[in-house]
């Protein structure tokens, strides 16, 4: 079974090699992403600094956030769930530490 580091670190690598979808430039220090191979949400971002592991990300999308040692979130498979749950995560942390964005690298959410 692989470490939740090791977990970060790959999805954060394949996240960052994409080409075809924009790294945003205002992205926090310490993150876990995963980018998506389709639809309008193309890059899923937890701010590690500022979740609180309230979890409520992995009541609503277990299979694309769980929440490590430290109780802080982090992605697992940004396409385990569609786009309507991993908007519908997003919106339930409570200090909006998951942040999406279009292929682009524009915030779409929050806005």
């Amino acid at each position: 079974m692989e470490d939740v580091q090791d977990i970060i670190k790959k999805n954060n690598a394949i996240a960052e090699a994409d080409s075809l979808i924009v790294t945003p430039k205002n992205l926090p220090d310490d993150i876990s992403q995963g980018v998506t191979k389709e639809g309008a949400i193309r890059r899923i971002v937890v701010d590690r600094t500022a979740c609180i592991g309230a979890r409520p990300c992995v009541v609503v999308a277990e299979k694309l956030f769980q929440v490590d040692d430290e109780n802080l979130a982090y992605v697992v498979d940004p396409n385990a769930v569609d786009q309507e749950t991993i908007r519908m995560a997003a919106e339930s942390c409570p200090v909006l530490a998951i942040l999406l964005y279009d292929k682009d690298g524009n915030q779409i959410f929050p806005n």
